[in-house]
């Protein structure tokens, strides 16, 4: 079901002129957030540059069948760019060769990196082989041991440019872990040790959300750093190689007291956070810490969304729209920046906890706490459901799923420990009980032995990392026996682990 108007539909077709010229700008100078000071900059530079990621190109190049310079964007587009020698301008005329996921001539945005003036592209069949049973290549136990006797994880995500992994734990730590040295020689894989973290982060009172700086690149230090909220503090922006605090960002009440974030999240361009509290959405300034902020009410006059604001999503592809989450159970979509609500879109059977986009923009995913369906928004054709990915989801935590460089794969977990995967060029089917037709997963197999609820796909390479475990409580003890409760926990799975879903050749 969706409220909407004509405006949004334009937004998400209208092509950007200015785009190619941002493109270039951004490559040739990255914004950095709260940056260090020269000399920092520079000793940090010389020190503690990752090894890992100076050699991961020419090590995976004889692993994987694709290249550096390949794109992320859809596997079934082929552009070429052509001067035009009959027009007076510079413009460059674009070629359409294919479309996407089989619709002929589908309005689409593409993703994708410029060569020679020709946009290469991948194909995720090419990258991925999920024909098989993905291997475990290594993972972590013992760092989720520590602390709280019933810790256990509550997600992990990859570093955008891939050099390391971030995870968050009950314990209200965040800890980042480097990929093993061994991982680069498939022929050492046997030899690969437990993973240990090199960085860790604690904040004072329970983590609701975090994010990575969308462009982090570990050759320029000042862009390595993330940010999270936690109870009772602000918003906090570390720094991703010493674990230091470089800035908080403030949030007042009518009261003048402090009040902290309930989910963040940076816009695509990282200039701006985004941060959601009760009915509300506050924006700060990356590079303004403080207590300055925006303020964007999402329900007034008994119109709007409603509730605590708990996710965001924002595509590259598309800078005049923001999709915003409410336990609720309902989607906004907003246009940018003016930040006026546009649409919202109403299915979801629980309180959403993740939106994200597909790589082309033209899809919306959303999936919500004990709720079983991850749905597919077609937005072309707002308040279209094309379809839902079941999975089991009975728990209140946050259940992250994650797509490909391609759009075409979707991975996600299972209260079973499960790990499920999907092919979205396949048919989905229509069935009598379910509202959405319902396309089936592709594969399926045993990755953890409990909660499996962090999933995260790594922005070039072919691995996967997924974290698993919940709030686990003592058995309750019959009635004739002394004591209540049994004095040992259930068994628990609380770890992370790396698994290798590229070809075995």
């Amino acid at each position: 079901m969706a409220f909407s108007c004509s405006y949004v539909l334009s937004q998400l077709r209208a092509d950007e002129p200015d785009k190619n010229g941002e493109a270039s700008q951004a490559k040739r100078g990255t914004k950095r957030p709260f940056p260090f000071s020269g000399d920092k900059e520079e000793n940090v530079a010389d020190d503690i540059l990752p090894e890992a990621v100076d050699v991961l190109d020419s090590i995976f190049a004889s692993l994987c069948p694709f290249s550096e310079n390949s794109s992320a964007s859809d596997d079934v587009v082929i552009v070429h760019e052509t001067k035009s020698a009959s027009s007076g301008d510079d413009e460059p005329e674009i070629e359409i060769v294919k479309t996407v996921n089989g619709i002929e001539n589908s309005e689409v945005e593409i993703i994708s990196e410029e060569t020679d003036n020709q946009l290469q592209i991948v194909n995720d069949e090419e990258i991925y082989d999920f024909t098989n049973i993905p291997v475990q290549v290594t993972g972590a136990w013992k760092e989720f041991m520590n602390g709280k006797g019933n810790n256990y994880t509550k997600g992990c995500k990859w570093a955008p440019d891939g050099s390391c992994i971030m995870t968050c734990s009950d314990d209200n730590i965040l800890r980042l872990f480097n990929l093993p040295e061994e991982l680069w020689d498939c022929s050492k894989w046997h030899d690969i040790t437990e993973m240990e973290a090199v960085v860790k982060i604690s904040e004072g009172e329970i983590l609701y959300d975090y994010s990575w700086y969308p462009l982090m690149n570990s050759s320029e230090p000042s862009t390595c750093c993330l940010a999270s909220c936690s109870k009772n503090t602000p918003v906090h922006l570390w720094d991703g190689f010493t674990g230091e605090l470089r800035a908080s960002y403030r949030s007042y009440d009518q009261m003048d007291e402090i009040i902290a974030a309930r989910s963040l999240s940076f816009d695509s361009e990282g200039q701006r956070i985004f941060c959601g509290f009760e009915k509300t959405v506050r924006i700060f300034n990356v590079d303004l810490p403080g207590r300055n902020f925006e303020i964007r009410n999402t329900f007034a006059k008994k119109s709007g969304q409603s509730g605590i604001i708990s996710c965001f999503a924002f595509t590259p592809q598309n800078r005049h729209i923001s999709a915003v989450g409410s336990y609720q159970k309902s989607i906004g979509l907003y246009s940018e920046p003016d930040g006026e609500l546009e649409c919202i879109l109403e299915g979801q059977k629980g309180g959403v906890t993740q939106l994200q986009f597909s790589p082309d923009g033209n899809l919306l995913y959303s999936g919500g706490r004990k709720d079983p369906e991850i749905l597919c928004w077609d937005l072309r054709n707002l308040g279209t459901v094309l379809y839902c990915l079941r999975r089991t989801c009975v728990t209140n935590q946050r259940m992250y799923f994650d797509i490909t460089r391609g759009g075409r794969y979707i991975v996600s977990g299972n209260n079973n420990g499960i790990i499920s995967v999907w092919d979205t060029y396949k048919e989905p089917k229509e069935t009598e009980t379910d509202d959405f037709d319902v396309l089936e997963p592709t594969l399926f197999y045993m990755g953890h032995k409990d909660c499996v609820n962090g999933i995260s796909l790594h922005p070039t390479y072919p691995l996967l990392c997924s974290s698993s475990g919940q709030r686990k409580f003592r058995d309750l003890l019959p009635e004739d026996d002394d004591e209540l409760f049994a004095r040992e926990l259930p068994e628990r799975d609380n770890s992370l682990r790396l698994w290798w879903i590229g070809k075995s050749s």
